[in-house]
C-alpha cells in the first residue's frame, strides 16, 4: 500500500508554503480582513505572540513588519485577539525582500452604547504567524506600537526579530 503525503507535509522546494489562500492586502478592521485571514488548513511554521496591551477608544495599535533577507518573500498572517480569545481583526500578506508593511487596528465604540456599557480600556493581543517554510523568526523584523489618534504620540512600543 502506498501512502500519500498531505501538502502540509511536503513543503515546496522554492521555500513557499505548500498551498496558500488569497493574500490580498487589507485593513485589519475591514470585513475583508476577516475573510482573508489565515486559513484553517495552513499551519504556521513559526508563531510569535506579543504581550497583551490595553487599548482605549482614542488609540490605535500598529503592527510594522519588514522582510530582512528572504529573497523569495515571507508569507505572514496576523490577528488581533481580545482577552477572551475572540478574533477582532485578521489578515495576511507576502512581503518581498526588504519590503515593509504596516497594519492598523483601531477600536470602535459599541454601535448601541445604550444597550451595553463601553469598556474604556480593552486588552488586546497580537499573534503573528510565519507561513513560509524554512524562514526563521529573525528574518522578520517586527514591532507593535500603540499611539494616540489625536496627537500621534506613541505610548507603547514592542520590537523584536531581525538583526
Amino acid at each position: 500500500m502506498r501512502l500519500r503525503r498531505s501538502p502540509r507535509q511536503c513543503p515546496r522546494p522554492d521555500g513557499g508554503p505548500a498551498y496558500l489562500a488569497d493574500s490580498k492586502r487589507v485593513n485589519a478592521n475591514s470585513d475583508d480582513g476577516a475573510k482573508f485571514g489565515k486559513p484553517d488548513n495552513i499551519r504556521p511554521l513559526v508563531s510569535i505572540s506579543f504581550a497583551p496591551v490595553g487599548l482605549t477608544l482614542d488609540q490605535t495599535a500598529r503592527l510594522n513588519l519588514v522582510n530582512m533577507d528572504v529573497a523569495n518573500g515571507i508569507t505572514v498572517s496576523w490577528r488581533f485577539i481580545d482577552a477572551k480569545g475572540a478574533i477582532l481583526a485578521q489578515s495576511s500578506t507576502t512581503l518581498g525582500d526588504r519590503n515593509i508593511v504596516s497594519v492598523d487596528f483601531k477600536r470602535h465604540s459599541d454601535p448601541l452604547p445604550l444597550k451595553s456599557p463601553v469598556q474604556l480600556r480593552a486588552e488586546v493581543q497580537l499573534q503573528l504567524d510565519i507561513l513560509t517554510y524554512g524562514v526563521p523568526s529573525e528574518s522578520l523584523r517586527r514591532s507593535l506600537e500603540i499611539f494616540n489618534n489625536n496627537t500621534g504620540e506613541t505610548t507603547v512600543y514592542m520590537g523584536g526579530g531581525g538583526s
